[in-house]
């Protein structure tokens, strides 16, 4: 590890803060940390959530049998590099190593592995190019900013708040997409801050001020049917227990349901719903929609009258409660795309749900989108507002499964159990 680049990286003020605040949190045993851990899980199981724990694989070394303990709990334990260090200062074939090594202790100890996230969410698109096909199933590096209206109102940020916000370079949630998005060897879920230490630690919010940013950012992806991927640390479990509360107690109040899964989950859900496809059959006098898809996926149409086969879901929605639909009319209640659209703006529709026609389909949809009209949008939020906003009939297939509107994802970074954890975080690799 390059000390000094670290040193440089942080600037005095801030290391004495944090390890002010390190010193006072842990202790030379893992007790006050394990009991901080296992409290939590006990608080979200009464929600029937688990979390994900993103844990350093010398972590998962030392203290195999906790570690294997949360996951028999139901914890999801994901990849946090070997040693938790900045794998963006580092060469990119060194990175690789860092985490094919923590894959390595993972297998010995029988960990099950599925996706990772880098330490400080430092991974550069060189190591991301560089990963090798099938050594994760997903990445959740990309941070997004949730902008909660009670952030509005916060004192001055402190040292903690702008170099962690320094750290993740966060995307704003207004024109980037929380949702997973599939890439050529990984599927990248993206992560969404503040955080618990930039909101505790940063602007000195407590238990009732965390809940308040958590809850705004829940209702902010609820309305974008979008995932809240939530990132913690452990550290400040016992400040959060209350706040993890309030959230979870909001999101199974709300109708339809929040979807609460671990990152695994939705990465398997992601994969199954990437299969679904819908086949036109044309009639005389309309088409017959033959939608194939799992049992867990929704069907949703709007604009297209009283539907037999179908019962309210949420604002124009109807959720089809049928695979096939017989359709009395020549328009088809899909996104026609001009032919000269770009291939990654097709791929994000049909991941957000939408069934797309590129072919000499495509005139007949209801809502056709030329390359003209598609220039005009800066961003791909603007695309879905543009197509949500429209009067056009439509149909597609839900984002989440079981007729789920939105998901939320409880992720903690189990960087450390003990003191002894932070300092050799220090050593040479």
């Amino acid at each position: 590890m390059n000390v000094k680049k670290w040193f440089n990286d942080r600037g005095p003020k801030f290391i004495v803060q944090r390890a002010t605040r390190i010193v006072d949190r842990y202790g030379f045993s893992t007790q006050q940390s394990t009991n901080r851990i296992v409290e939590s899980m006990q608080v979200m199981a009464k929600y029937n959530c688990a979390p994900t724990f993103f844990t350093p694989g010398i972590v998962v070394e030392r203290y195999s049998q906790f570690i294997s303990n949360l996951q028999s709990e139901g914890a999801e334990i994901a990849v946090h590099s070997y040693q938790h260090i900045d794998l963006g200062s580092i060469e990119t074939h060194d990175a690789i190593k860092q985490l094919e090594k923590a894959i390595q202790v993972y297998e010995k100890f029988g960990i099950e592995n599925h996706g990772f996230r880098c330490p400080y969410l430092s991974c550069p698109d060189e190591l991301l190019a560089a990963l090798p096909d099938g050594l994760f199933d997903y990445s959740s590096n990309q941070a997004i900013w949730i902008d909660a209206p009670i952030l509005n109102n916060a004192a001055d940020q402190n040292i903690i708040f702008n170099t962690l916000h320094r750290f993740y370079s966060p995307q704003p949630f207004s024109k980037t997409p929380s949702n997973p998005t599939i890439k050529p060897n990984y599927l990248e879920i993206p992560v969404c801050i503040p955080d618990d230490l930039q909101i505790h630690d940063g602007l000195d919010f407590d238990s009732d001020g965390i809940a308040q940013v958590w809850t705004g950012m829940l209702q902010q992806t609820y309305q974008r049917s979008a995932l809240f991927n939530l990132i913690y640390h452990p550290e400040l479990s016992s400040i959060c227990q209350q706040s993890f509360e309030a959230l979870l107690s909001q999101a199974r109040q709300l109708q339809p349901a929040v979807w609460i899964a671990r990152l695994c989950d939705i990465s398997e859900w992601w994969k199954e719903k990437a299969n679904f496809a819908t086949e036109v059959r044309p009639e005389s006098d309309g088409f017959v929609l033959d939608f194939s898809c799992t049992p867990r996926a929704s069907i949703l149409a709007r604009g297209l009258g009283d539907l037999e086969s179908a019962k309210n879901w949420h604002g124009d929605y109807l959720q089809l409660t049928t695979k096939t639909l017989k359709l009395s009319t020549k328009q088809l209640p899909f996104i026609g795309l001009d032919s000269n659209v770009p291939a990654h703006t097709i791929s994000f529709l049909k991941s957000q749900g939408y069934i797309v026609e590129i072919d000499e389909r495509a005139s007949l949809c209801g809502l056709f989108i030329d390359a003209e009209k598609l220039a005009s949008f800066d961003n791909e939020l603007q695309i879905i507002d543009y197509i949500e906003g429209s009067q056009a009939p439509l149909i597609k297939f839900g984002l989440w499964p079981d007729g789920a509107k939105s998901a939320l994802s409880i992720t903690g970074d189990l960087d450390a159990l003990s003191l002894l954890d932070y300092a050799t975080r220090l050593l040479p690799l």
